[in-house]
């Protein structure tokens, strides 16, 4: 009976000391797989937000295109004029009028014919022009142009659909917005260092990307708003009455008579200019040959 009895002891504490082992191996594995926990779900969420990005993108692509709800237009203007200044002040004043704004200007001068230093020609003056004009003005502001006294050389209106790429970008823009919720969702839920660095570093890689997309539809939503001008006006010394209509054979020798007779006008004022420097050099010139004839004349005479 003692001898069973010390068996049956034996048998209740080897049964003991499995459970207990078994009871560790318990919370190790329970502590493992909440250290793992946050990393799968994070995962998971990666996962779900790339999922969606690429069902927006298939979305907007397969979708209905929108066609001239996002469009920008550029217009180019090129004009000549015999009065600089008022021409000048007429469109400065017609950009005034309708809200507009300078965003870039660049005046120059030209010579005519370019034979005298440009400081002594007769200079004549260009200038051009970059306009933000509001959309909705634009087709009055361009008929107020037409009414200065100007030659208008060309006109250029152009237009870009960007409703896809702007629709395509607010898309984006959306689930980037998830994804930054989301995220700081979980950056309340995190317990360790590291998971608390690398929810920090995604978080601030997707809010940067959400900064430049919204950066780029305020870009668009600017050239829409706001036209682009590009004009530029050159002052001419004449412009003929009849250029924007169609010339005949004697209108075209009439005018070409009279452009050479402006050009070989303005031929001799540079000539005449020209002239007026060169005198020192001409006096220098002559001196030398008086003196070479001088010593030529000395030499000739002592050999005879």
């Amino acid at each position: 009976m003692i001898k069973k009895g010390l068996a049956f002891l034996l048998l209740f504490i080897v049964m003991l000391s499995g459970c207990a082992s078994g009871s560790n191996d318990t919370s190790e594995s329970t502590e493992s797989d909440s250290g793992a926990g946050y990393m799968d779900e994070r995962a998971a969420e990666d996962a779900a937000v790339e999922e969606e990005m690429g069902e927006a993108e298939i979305t907007d692509g397969q979708g209905e295109q929108l066609i001239g709800d996002k469009v920008i237009r550029r217009v180019q203007l090129e004009y000549e004029t015999l009065d600089f200044q008022e021409t000048t002040s007429f469109v400065l004043d017609t950009v005034s009028e309708y809200d507009g704004y300078i965003e870039y200007s660049n005046e120059s001068s030209y010579s005519p014919s370019g034979i005298a230093p440009r400081d002594q020609s007769r200079q004549y003056r260009r200038v051009n022009y970059l306009f933000r004009i509001p959309t909705d003005s634009l087709n009055d502001f361009l008929d107020d142009l037409d009414g200065m006294d100007a030659y208008k050389l060309s006109e250029n209106i152009g237009t870009e659909d960007v409703t896809q790429t702007y629709r395509d970008t607010e898309s984006r823009i959306q689930v980037l917005e998830n994804k930054e919720e989301r995220l700081n969702e979980l950056l309340e839920q995190a317990e360790t260092i590291e998971d608390i660095l690398q929810i920090e570093n995604s978080l601030s890689e997707t809010i940067a990307e959400r900064e430049a997309l919204q950066s780029r539809l305020e870009t668009f939503d600017d050239l829409i708003d706001y036209t682009e001008v590009h004009l530029s006006v050159t002052e001419r010394p004449r412009i003929a009455n009849t250029r924007e209509d169609g010339l005949s054979f004697l209108a075209r020798i009439r005018e070409a008579f009279v452009d050479s007779f402006f050009a070989f006008y303005y031929f001799m004022q540079d000539a005449f200019i020209w002239l007026i420097y060169a005198i020192p050099f001409i006096l220098i010139l002559v001196l030398l040959i008086g003196v070479g004839f001088y010593i030529r004349k000395k030499v000739s005479n002592k050999r005879k």
